[in-house]
């Protein structure tokens, strides 16, 4: 498992963020596997509360989001994953605050889901530590992180999401967990109909549960063998370029007991930061 973060976490990133981060060059190759010395985490640790983000009036139930605790969660469970996960020097504590002159990878118009924000911030920790261990500007890092899009970009992201999640439940796979703004309504694909709750609406900004596990063909380490991020051990008899959840990786001869290395996407709550 890749220390400063995980694979999945880096997926939902690139998947998420409108923009991206700027991955090019060094920036690159440390996301995906340079360990960050703890003195870079020290130095560049700063704010850790966020300011409210403003909830349009028909959306009262959707609550704010709760980045440091966000944090608290992800780092505990890389930590349970992995006890080794510290010494990358990103912690709970890491500054996930945008650098002054940061950009913005979220313009008016961006359409991104509840989860972005996190996935911003988690990869503003990055950023961050990076520039701290080389030098670098952090502001070439980091970006703002996003408040609530417009209506009309909230409906593409949840009706995106829905359309994707009923082609993977019509397929057989696991759907993505990640949080709708609002109730995506139900979607028919070859003559079944599933609903809102099939397609993973769990409430306005509400992760319904840990991201599926995808596996690829990089994953084969043998013949019908194959290995799984994240964990110890291999599978056999599954189909690459396809979701599974734990429970059926277990059942394709992983080993339970393990622990839990899925990505869980980010909820909105009511409780305001410190």
């Amino acid at each position: 498992m890749v220390h400063a973060i995980d694979k999945s976490a880096l997926e939902t990133i690139n998947r998420t963020l409108p923009g991206g981060t700027r991955t090019s060059g060094d920036f690159g190759n440390f996301l995906e596997s340079v360990a960050v010395p703890a003195q870079a985490a020290s130095q560049s640790a700063g704010s850790s509360g966020s300011a409210a983000v403003p909830v349009p009036e028909a959306q009262t139930s959707l609550g704010i989001p709760d980045v440091q605790g966000f944090l608290n969660s992800y780092y505990a469970e890389q930590s349970a994953a992995d006890p080794t996960a510290g010494v990358s020097g990103l912690s709970a504590n890491t500054s996930y605050q945008p650098a002054a002159g940061a950009g913005n990878n979220f313009p008016t118009g961006s359409v991104y889901g509840p989860d972005a924000i996190y996935t911003q911030a988690l990869a503003n920790q990055v950023g961050n530590a990076f520039a701290s261990m080389t030098g670098d500007n952090p502001a070439e890092f980091t970006s703002q992180l996003p408040g609530i899009p417009t209506l009309q970009a909230q409906q593409q992201f949840d009706q995106r999401l829905a359309n994707e999640n009923a082609l993977r439940l019509a397929s057989g796979q696991p759907i993505d967990t990640t949080a709708y703004w609002s109730n995506p309504g139900s979607i028919t694909v070859g003559g079944t109909t599933y609903t809102a709750q099939e397609l993973g609406y769990a409430g306005p900004g509400q992760s319904s549960g840990p991201q599926p596990i995808y596996i690829s063909s990089a994953n084969q380490v043998g013949a019908n063998t194959f290995s799984v991020p994240g964990y110890n051990g291999t599978v056999t008899g599954i189909q690459p370029g396809r979701y599974y959840t734990l429970q059926q990786l277990e059942q394709a001869g992983l080993k339970s007991g393990q622990p839990d290395a899925q990505f869980q996407p980010g909820s909105w709550t009511n409780t305001q930061n410190a």
